[in-house]
């Protein structure tokens, strides 16, 4: 079948055909085909270019209706030129002929479905309680985790903060506007992290975005920014303070977080210690210690791709 052929869901097809509570509830079945073993994709080919990645990602779980493969770039320097961090196209195709059904927007399939796992790390790990959230980052990534963190819990204030003050003035407006709760700028990260229930880091950082002192006790962070060894955005001192610690997968933390494996490194925590996401009991956010400190670090998984694409396609079918 020739490429043109192939119709292209765009974003704003995908934010029509796909709720984001329904999103979380997939992507948190993929979670757990991961630690029940039933996920059949391998481990993503990074490709280095000359101001970032390239990344493959083909995707598989056990019994799906399809396929998934991602070409993405990320490429930090892109803020610097006005263009998005990352750009990405995703083909999903049928699981038993093999045929191509549809390409989609990868960066925004990307964005929602890492969205959706700081929902689900959010709805599994942060206090039941939880009002606030701080969003260190500015960018698409950032509003995918505003989203699925409201979907979670009941967020009544959210602080976000990045270096550019007209992107995170730009952000904060547009995010009111469309959640109708109180999004504000924060003039630097200490103050947004200081107040929060939740804390999102959405960033290409090498380095740690906040200090592990400013986070109160109680408190649930998510890491999505950090995908490769060498990247540290998450302190490893906060990997002291946390329990659970919260993964992917065990074999892409060890091979591709770059923030736990330095918080191994340093003696922080024990890979022994790190617990995967797929195996938290639902209940347990309900007992948990309202002290305790609880981390999810995510680099992001293929089949996650296979989850979001499979419920856009499926919804896209239903209503043609």
């Amino acid at each position: 079948m020739p490429t043109n052929s192939l119709p292209f869901i765009d974003r704003d097809a995908m934010r029509r055909t796909v709720s984001t509570a329904d999103l979380l509830d997939a992507v948190e079945a993929a979670y757990r085909d991961v630690s029940a073993g039933r996920d059949r994709s391998p481990m993503r080919s990074h490709l280095g270019l000359a101001d970032g990645t390239l990344l493959l990602m083909p995707g598989l779980r056990e019994g799906a209706a399809g396929a998934s493969v991602k070409l993405v770039t990320v490429m930090p320097g892109n803020a610097a030129r006005g263009l998005p961090t990352i750009h990405a196209v995703v083909v999903w195709f049928d699981a038993q002929t093999g045929r191509p059904i549809a390409i989609l927007d990868g960066a925004e399939l990307t964005a929602m479905r890492t969205g959706a796992a700081s929902g689900v790390g959010t709805r599994l790990l942060a206090r039941t309680d939880a009002e606030t959230l701080a969003v260190i980052g500015a960018g698409a990534q950032a509003e995918w985790q505003v989203r699925a963190v409201l979907a979670a819990r009941t967020i009544r204030r959210v602080s976000v903060y990045a270096r550019d003050s007209e992107r995170r003035a730009a952000f904060a407006s547009r995010m009111a506007d469309e959640t109708g709760i109180t999004v504000e700028p924060s003039a630097d990260a200490e103050t947004a992290i200081r107040d929060a229930d939740i804390v999102c880091c959405a960033t290409t950082s090498s380095e740690p975005v906040f200090d592990a002192a400013w986070v109160r006790p109680g408190t649930h962070v998510n890491g999505i920014g950090a995908y490769r060894l060498g990247m540290v955005e998450l302190p490893p001192e906060l990997f002291a303070r946390a329990g659970p610690v919260a993964i992917d997968s065990h074999a892409a933390s060890m091979a591709e977080a770059g923030d736990v494996v330095a918080a191994i490194t340093l003696g922080f925590v024990a890979e022994d210690d790190l617990v995967e996401l797929g195996t938290i009991d639902r209940a347990w956010a309900a007992r948990r210690d309202p002290d305790a400190i609880t981390i999810f670090k995510s680099v992001g998984l293929a089949i996650q791709d296979v989850a979001a694409a499979g419920l856009v396609t499926a919804g896209m079918t239903a209503q043609a």
